[in-house]
């Protein structure tokens, strides 16, 4: 076999690897994660070298993907510091990657179903692990409540609370629905048990309330019966939790819990910083040397980011890469929900766009008191999730003899 039957027959299952490696560990080690972003990016731009073309279902995305892409760099080189900016600016780029490769390399279902069930697998046994030993930590321990001791082995709580929020928003779907597209559903359902309770233990509110809201939008989406089943079940869950459980979900709408009202001191004060450069931003900079000049912090993490995506991205970028920004979002979105319509006699990948919006829902509410967005560990997972209806808008084409090739 020479080198050029070599690269058609395996380039795109060795990026295909890379690329499950890279969002599938990101639970695990950001340093496996990043190593795996930095072989794709190499390999693919390999491929599209080789191949002199990049077939996606989308130029759209890819437009405003790019646009939002060289505004953030211009406002490294209007930034303070225009160093620091371009290398962090640099790392969340590199993340686009994987949205990238994922609507170009798959092309079919079946390398979909791999890198599911791989994730899920993967995810579940972690869970478990992460479950047990931290049962066990806390047992030892008398001095945390279980709302204070939060389960952080791998990364910071929130961001393994979001981790699984996302895993566990890809497998509702496939649960609820009539076929057992990747395994028997028992298997599923048996899967989410873990990475549900891991959730609960990193006492993460805003990835609670964004599994929530997302299975609200399901219901409302699949059918009105499992609309009524959630409501039921998140009602009787309010009801018939321990007390310790009701009182952390229910502590998002009380303004004096000094979490809540952290974010609010660092949202009157964003606005203040806003105001100053309103649109271009700071660049992609240390917050906290900015947030120091406008207040000095009292509570704990304060000033570290914005804690809410909007604001975040709007002191960074400014109000014109808010713009940006949101329209890419909005985009995807009604992308997404335009897939799930159109695509007709094939309930695997309308089921794999459902997942996708359920997602998208999640990130978005518990981006409103997180800077999710700005984590990598998370934002490689998401990137993959929002590129599954691209993904499945090229293969329901291709089935009906529909190929759109892009020509960059």
């Amino acid at each position: 076999m020479n080198l050029k039957e070599f690269r058609e027959k395996y380039s795109g299952s060795i990026i295909l690897v890379f690329l499950g490696i890279a969002f599938i560990s990101s639970g695990l080690s950001i340093a496996l994660s990043s190593y795996a972003v930095g072989a794709l990016i190499i390999l693919f731009i390999a491929k599209i070298a080789w191949e002199r073309k990049l077939n996606v279902s989308d130029k759209t995305v890819l437009y405003l993907l790019l646009g939002f892409t060289i505004w953030q760099i211009f406002t490294s080189f209007l930034s303070n510091d225009p160093s620091s900016s371009i290398i962090n600016t640099l790392r969340k780029i590199s993340l686009y990657s994987v949205f990238i490769c994922s609507m170009a390399v798959i092309s079919d279902k079946k390398q979909i179903k791999n890198l599911l069930i791989a994730l899920f697998v993967f995810t579940a046994v972690l869970s478990a692990y992460e479950s047990i030993r931290y049962i066990i930590d806390f047992r030892a321990q008398n001095e945390l409540s279980l709302s204070d001791f939060r389960l952080n082995y791998f990364g910071h709580s929130l961001t393994i609370g979001e981790i699984k929020m996302l895993v566990l928003l890809l497998m509702i779907p496939f649960i609820l629905s009539k076929e057992n597209f990747l395994l028997k559903k028992w298997m599923l359902a048996s899967f989410s048990i873990p990475v549900l309770l891991s959730l609960y233990f990193t006492n993460s509110r805003n990835a609670i309330l964004g599994i929530l809201f997302a299975i609200l939008v399901i219901g409302i989406i699949k059918h009105r019966y499992f609309l009524l089943f959630s409501t039921v079940f998140v009602t009787a869950f309010l009801i018939f939790a321990p007390m310790q459980v009701k009182e952390r979900i229910i502590s998002v709408t009380d303004l004096e819990h000094s979490s809540n009202k952290s974010r609010i001191v660092m949202w009157e004060t964003g606005i203040k910083i806003i105001k100053d450069r309103p649109l271009a931003g700071y660049g992609d900079v240390d917050v906290l040397s900015i947030y120091k000049k406008y207040k000095e912090p009292e509570y704990y993490a304060e000033g570290s980011h914005m804690h809410n995506n909007i604001m975040q991205i709007t002191v960074t970028y400014g109000i014109i890469g808010l713009l940006i920004w949101l329209a890419l979002m909005i985009y995807i979105f009604f992308k997404q929900i335009k897939l799930y319509m159109n695509i007709k006699n094939d309930d695997f990948l309308r089921t794999l766009v459902l997942s996708s919006i359920a997602c998208m829902v999640g990130f978005q509410i518990s981006g409103l008191t997180e800077w999710n967005f700005g984590d990598a560990e998370v934002a490689v997972l998401l990137w993959f999730c929002l590129s599954l209806p691209f993904a499945a808008k090229k293969i329901y084409e291709s089935k009906e003899g529909k190929w759109v090739t892009f020509q960059p």
